[in-house]
C-alpha cells in the first residue's frame, strides 16, 4: 500500500535492528574472505594460471554472497517507513477515503478474512484463525504441543517443519540400520561391502536436501496459511531403505560380479584406496540440527505460553421507542459515536457499510433494517518478552551467521582442494606413459599409489563440500526460522458489529393554534420502534513485518477476543444521549427570529385594540369562538 505520511505516527519502530546488525557483520566477513581470495590471484598468476582462475572464481562467488548478505542486513538497519494506513485490514475496507489502499491489499492477498467471517466470529463467539492442523505430521506436532494451535500460521509452520525434518532424520537412520541388516544378513548377496558406503552417501545427500527444503519452506513472503505436512515422504524412506540394497545386490551379481581371480586382482590394486565415510558429516549435521531445534522449540514454547485464546464479546440488545427517523440513528453511530473512537484520527475500517434499507408503506408507515461492521485503527501494542526468549532469539541469529561464515570459510578451503586435485591430474597426465609401461610389466605398486592419492584428494574434496553444505544449510534454517520471531508485530483494536431493525410511523404535531397566534409550527414526527443488536470485542491481532516498501502488509490474524463492557456501555450511553436530546418541534434557533415574532405579535395586538375587538386571554380565545359558533347554529335551527 502507499506510504501515507502523517504528523502523528503509529509508534511502530524497526524490529530488525539487532538482526540487521548481526547479518551485516556476517556478510562483511564473507565479503572480506572473497576479497582475500581475489588478492591471491595476483601472486598465483605468475606461477599457476589455472590456480589463479580457481581462486578468482571462488573469490568472486564469496564476494557476491558477502555483499548480498551485508546489503540485506544494512537494509534492515535503514529507516523503517510506516504510513498511517498500516497494518493490513482484516477484510476488504469499504471506507471511501481508503479505497486505493483497499484495492492494493486485495490484489496482494493481504486480507486474512472476509466480512461475513468476521461477523460470524463475533456472533458465534469463535475464532476461525485457529484452524485444525493438516496432515499426519501436523496432527502429531499439535498433539505434542497443544497450545501450538493458538500461534500465527508462520510459527505453526516453523514447528511443523522442524518436527518433519527431525522425523525424516530419525527414519533415515532407521533406514540405514535396515540397510545394514539386509547387507550383513546376506540378502543383498556379495555386494554387501559396497552397499553400506554408497547408502551412507545417499542418506547424507537425502538429509541435506531435507534440511535445505525445511530452511526454505518457512518464508514470510511465501507462507500465508497453514501448510499440509503428511507422512508420504516418510514412507518413501522406509521403502527405499529396503529396496535399495536388494537392487544394488542384483545389479552387482548379474552385471559386475567378478570371478575369484579378478576379485583378488582388484583387491590388490585397491589396497591403498581411501573410501569415503559419511559418518563425520552425518554426526556434524545431527549435532548442529539438534542444537538448532532445541533453540527454536524453546522460542515456540515460550511464545505459545503468551497466547490467550479467548473468544469473548460484549453484547447489547434492547427495544427503544423514540421519535427519530431511522436514518438519523445510522448517521449518528457512524459519523459521531464511532468516529470519536478513531486512533490518532485515522479513519475507521468499515467491513460492512451502513446501507440502511427503508421499506416505506402507505399512510406514513414502514420498516427498516441496517448492518455495520467496523474496526478502529489498530494500535501498536508491543508485548514484553521474557529475558530467556530474547537471549535465545539473539543466540539463534548469531549462531545462524556463524554457521554461514564457517560455511563460507569451508567454501574458500575447497579452492585449495580443487587446485590440488587439478595439479595431481595434470601431473598424472604428463606421466601417463610411465603408468602404461608399469601396467604392461604387471607392476601394480604404481597404480596402487596413484589410486590412493587420487582417492584421498577426492574424499577430501567431497568431505569439504558436504561440510560446507551442512553449515550453510543449518545457518540458513536458523536465520529464516529466527527471523519469524523478530518480525511479529501485535496490535489492539475495537471490532464492532451492529444490526438494527424496526418499524416507523409518521404523525403530525402542531403548536401555536390559538386564534390570536401570529406564528405557528407544524411538524411531521416519525415514531420509530428500534431493536438494536450490538456485539463488540477488543481484539488483539498479530502480523509480521518485513524490510522494504511492503514492510507491514502481511495478513493480520485475530489472536484474542476480549470483552469490553465498559467501552460498549459508553457507546450505548452516547447513542442514548443523542436520542434523548432530539428536538421534535421546530422553533426559533436565534434571537433575530424571536424578535421578528415578537414584533408581529405587537402589531396584531395593536390592530385588535383599534377595531374594538374584545380582548381575551389566549386561554379563553378558543372557548369564546366555540360558544359563538354554537349560538349561531341554534339560531339557524
Amino acid at each position: 500500500m502507499a506510504y501515507d505520511f502523517g504528523s502523528k505516527g503509529l509508534g511502530i519502530t524497526n524490529p530488525f535492528k539487532a538482526e540487521g546488525l548481526i547479518r551485516s557483520i556476517g556478510g562483511l566477513c564473507i565479503a572480506l574472505l572473497g576479497l582475500y581470495s581475489l588478492f591471491k590471484v595476483t601472486t598465483l598468476t605468475e606461477h599457476n594460471l589455472v590456480a589463479a582462475w580457481i581462486y578468482a572464481g571462488f573469490g568472486l562467488v564469496l564476494l557476491i554472497m558477502g555483499l548480498q548478505r551485508c546489503g540485506s542486513g544494512l537494509f534492515q538497519l535503514f529507516k523503517f517507513f510506516v504510513g498511517r494506513s498500516v497494518p493490513s485490514s482484516l477484510a476488504l475496507n469499504l471506507t471511501k477515503s481508503e479505497q486505493e489502499n483497499a484495492e492494493l491489499e486485495r490484489r496482494k492477498g493481504s486480507l486474512a478474512y472476509s466480512a461475513k467471517t468476521l461477523e460470524s466470529m463475533l456472533m458465534g463467539r469463535k475464532n476461525t484463525t485457529f484452524s485444525e492442523p493438516k496432515g499426519w505430521v501436523g496432527r502429531l506436532v499439535h498433539s505434542i504441543m497443544p497450545k501450538l494451535v493458538f500461534l500465527p500460521y508462520p510459527m505453526r509452520n516453523v514447528a511443523q517443519e522442524i518436527v518433519a525434518v527431525l522425523l525424516q532424520t530419525v527414519l533415515a537412520l532407521i533406514a540405514f540400520a535396515l540397510t545394514y541388516f539386509v547387507s550383513s544378513s546376506g540378502l543383498a548377496g556379495k555386494a554387501g561391502h559396497i552397499i553400506i558406503p554408497i547408502f551412507s552417501a545417499f542418506i547424507l545427500v537425502y538429509l541435506l536436501l531435507c534440511w535445505r527444503s525445511a530452511a526454505k519452506a518457512v518464508s514470510l513472503k511465501r507462507v500465508k496459511q497453514l501448510k499440509d505436512v503428511g507422512a508420504a515422504s516418510l514412507a518413501k524412506v522406509i521403502a527405499f531403505s529396503v529396496i535399495f540394497p536388494v537392487v544394488i545386490g542384483l545389479i552387482y551379481h548379474h552385471v559386475f560380479a567378478p570371478s575369484a581371480h579378478e576379485l583378488q586382482q582388484w583387491q590388490s590394486v585397491t589396497e591403498q584406496v581411501v573410501s569415503f565415510s559419511a559418518w563425520p558429516s552425518l554426526i556434524t549435521l545431527l549435532a548442529l540440527g539438534a542444537t538448532a531445534s532445541v533453540a527454536l522449540f524453546y522460542l515456540l514454547t515460550t511464545r505459545a505460553q503468551q497466547s490467550n485464546a479467548q473468544t469473548e464479546v460484549s453484547e447489547y440488545r434492547a427495544n427503544l421507542q423514540e421519535s427519530v427517523h431511522p436514518n438519523e440513528i445510522f448517521i449518528n453511530i457512524e459519523n459521531i459515536v464511532l468516529a470519536n473512537r478513531r486512533y490518532r484520527e485515522i479513519p475507521n475500517r468499515t467491513y460492512i457499510d451502513f446501507d440502511p434499507t427503508l421499506n416505506e408503506q402507505s399512510q406514513g408507515k414502514g420498516d427498516f433494517r441496517g448492518e455495520l461492521l467496523i474496526e478502529t485503527q489498530p494500535e501498536f501494542t508491543p508485548t514484553p518478552a521474557p529475558q530467556g526468549f530474547k537471549a535465545t532469539r539473539l543466540f539463534s541469529t548469531i549462531a545462524a551467521q556463524l554457521c554461514v561464515v564457517i560455511g563460507a570459510c569451508l567454501l574458500f578451503a575447497l579452492a585449495a582442494k580443487v587446485q590440488g586435485l587439478y595439479d595431481f591430474l595434470a601431473q598424472s597426465w604428463d606421466n601417463v606413459d610411465s603408468f602404461v609401461r608399469s601396467a604392461e610389466r604387471g607392476d601394480s605398486a604404481a597404480m596402487q599409489q596413484w589410486l590412493g592419492q587420487l582417492s584421498a584428494l577426492v574424499v577430501a574434496l567431497l568431505s569439504g563440500f558436504f561440510f560446507w553444505q551442512i553449515f550453510s544449510t543449518i545457518g540458513r534454517m536458523l536465520e529464516n526460522f529466527s527471523h519469524v520471531f523478530w518480525a511479529e508485530l501485535r496490535f489492539s483494536s475495537l471490532l464492532l458489529y451492529m444490526k438494527t431493525e424496526g418499524t416507523f410511523t409518521e404523525s403530525k404535531i402542531s403548536t401555536g393554534m390559538s386564534i390570536h397566534d401570529s406564528t405557528r409550527s407544524e411538524n411531521v414526527i416519525v415514531k420509530s420502534s428500534i431493536t438494536p443488536w450490538i456485539v463488540s470485542s477488543r481484539i488483539h491481532t498479530s502480523t509480521f513485518a518485513s524490510s522494504g516498501s511492503d514492510n507491514v502488509e502481511m495478513p493480520r490474524y485475530v489472536m484474542t477476543m476480549e470483552k469490553n463492557e465498559q467501552e460498549l456501555n459508553t457507546i450505548v450511553d452516547e447513542i442514548d444521549g443523542f436520542l434523548k436530546g432530539r428536538e421534535t418541534i421546530a422553533g426559533f434557533s436565534n434571537t433575530a427570529d424571536l424578535q421578528h415574532a415578537e414584533n408581529i405579535l405587537k402589531v396584531n395586538q395593536a390592530s385588535r385594540a383599534e377595531d374594538g375587538t374584545p380582548k381575551l386571554s389566549d386561554d379563553k380565545a378558543g372557548g369564546f369562538r366555540e360558544r359563538q359558533d354554537t349560538q349561531q347554529l341554534e339560531e339557524n335551527k
